[in-house]
């Protein structure tokens, strides 16, 4: 079972990174951009040779990544959208399946054999795939300022990827064998099983 839920989750991270290069070639890099970019590594640079305080750096960069991240805004709902879609949508409809899932003989089921909502692949998969990182970066670049924004959103990467590595291990050496996405969420990865199979 292990070995099929790796292979799941490497199909869906494959889809996952197609989508993204697809979303990236409909949004190319504009000139200003690309300015945006060389201010930030040169600010990166200043930093690591110590010619600027973190303060100064953080203040600097920070600035540019909002710009950036705010330049980035129809790509980044874009990003959110194809999440929301093949994460929520698609399981919901598809009787818990992505196509991971389909490509391995799996299913996502809530843990109490009850019927699956979308709030609970909403948190699922905010866990294990960065859905939850991907829908607060689109929150927070409406709501806060330069400097705040750089701080906060850094701080979600750094829990998203946290939480992350915690379930992944809470799934391979925890006594239930299941992740913090499926305690949290009140589901589980279970195995399709052929009917036809199981009553010859």
């Amino acid at each position: 079972m292990k070995i099929l839920r790796i292979k799941a989750y490497l199909f869906d991270f494959l889809i996952l990174l197609i989508a993204v290069f697809l979303i990236g070639l409909a949004f190319p890099k504009t000139e200003y951009s690309k300015t945006l970019e060389t201010e930030q590594g040169a600010i990166l640079e200043d930093y690591l040779s110590h010619q600027i305080t973190f303060q100064e750096y953080v203040t600097n960069y920070g600035a540019l990544y909002y710009e950036a991240s705010k330049n980035s805004e129809p790509m980044y709902l874009c990003y959110l959208l194809f999440m929301l879609g093949y994460f929520v949508v698609l399981p919901f409809v598809w009787k818990g399946r992505t196509v991971g899932c389909y490509l391995c003989n799996l299913e996502v089921e809530r843990f109490d054999q009850g019927p699956l909502h979308p709030w609970q692949l909403l948190v699922r998969y905010s866990f294990t795939f960065g859905l939850g990182y991907v829908f607060i970066n689109n929150i927070l670049l409406l709501i806060l300022s330069s400097k705040t924004y750089f701080v906060t959103i850094s701080i979600v990467a750094l829990f998203q990827f946290v939480l992350a590595i915690f379930s992944a291990m809470s799934v391979l050496i925890g006594k239930e064998k299941r992740g913090l996405h499926e305690l949290v969420s009140n589901t589980e990865l279970t195995r399709i099983i052929d009917k036809k199979k199981l009553e010859s």
